[in-house]
């Protein structure tokens, strides 16, 4: 017969093996959920690039808009672009086409892209894009966001569009240090035009770097100065365009005017 100190002995030893078990069983799950939301987590916000033979690739990602252009700086060339809204799923960017300049029947359509944050820094997208480097630092920028041509100013009064969602529709993507703009028709699924390039903000003046624009290779180089101010939300841009003549544009935050004109 086996003394009482034995199976004290035996009580105690199968709670040290219980405890190491739960503690290991704890540890495993903690790595697994830290694991989880560093991939569902990736800060992704902000402009991505790339150059290879003077072409360069410009990735511009706001809260739920992406953008990408392609041009090549030494001949003034347009290759391309496309974009559209989006959002995370885990390892997944799931990407709604609103324009696309090679291929108009992409438009509408939703594809799945794989996304990750490679341990150089760089940013990946499946087999589309690759080897992007971050350009801004992912700092915000006084106007970061999409924005929506809305209206116009005159003698300092706006005149807003009826519906400047629908049919056509000019967007501005801004990051921290890059912009990009696009004009396209989302009903005929039409590529219009689109410019952008670099873009500071200081002093009340917003001043933008072209780099690429589709109307004249003319405007390509040139710097050209704004006045900016922000009246009830809406962005009031004040100039001269690239082309010549005065502008005093209203723009108005996508996310604002979309749910406004979309009908529920």
């Amino acid at each position: 017969m086996q003394s009482p100190q034995y199976f004290i002995y035996i009580y105690f030893t199968k709670l040290r093996i219980m405890k190491k078990i739960l503690l290991f069983t704890s540890y495993c799950i903690l790595m697994l959920t830290s694991s989880v939301n560093s991939q569902t987590n990736i800060n992704i916000l902000g402009a991505w690039g790339k150059e290879e033979n003077n072409t360069k690739t410009l990735v511009i990602i706001t809260d739920y808009i992406f953008s990408v252009a392609s041009y090549n700086l030494v001949e003034k060339k347009f290759n391309y672009t496309w974009g559209g809204k989006y959002r995370i799923d885990k390892e997944n960017m799931e990407l709604s086409y609103e324009w696309h300049s090679l291929d108009t029947a992409m438009v509408n359509l939703s594809a799945g892209i794989p996304i990750a944050i490679k341990k150089d820094g760089q940013l990946s997208l499946g087999n589309i894009l690759s080897g992007l480097t971050r350009l801004d630092g992912g700092k915000a920028g006084d106007l970061f966001g999409s924005w929506i041509i809305s209206g116009n100013y005159t003698n300092d009064i706006v005149s807003k569009r009826a519906n400047p969602f629908f049919p056509r529709r000019t967007m501005k993507i801004i990051s921290g240090k890059y912009f990009q703009w696009v004009s396209y028709n989302v009903v005929t699924k039409k590529f219009f035009d689109a410019g952008g390039g670099t873009q500071t903000t200081q002093n009340g003046k917003y001043t933008e770097n072209i780099e690429y624009f589709t109307k004249t290779t003319q405007s390509i180089g040139k710097s050209l100065s704004f006045g900016y101010s922000i009246i009830d939300g809406d962005w009031r841009h004040q100039g001269q365009k690239s082309t010549g003549g005065p502008l005093d544009e209203c723009w108005t935050k996508r996310k604002i005017i979309e749910e406004k004109f979309t009908k529920k």
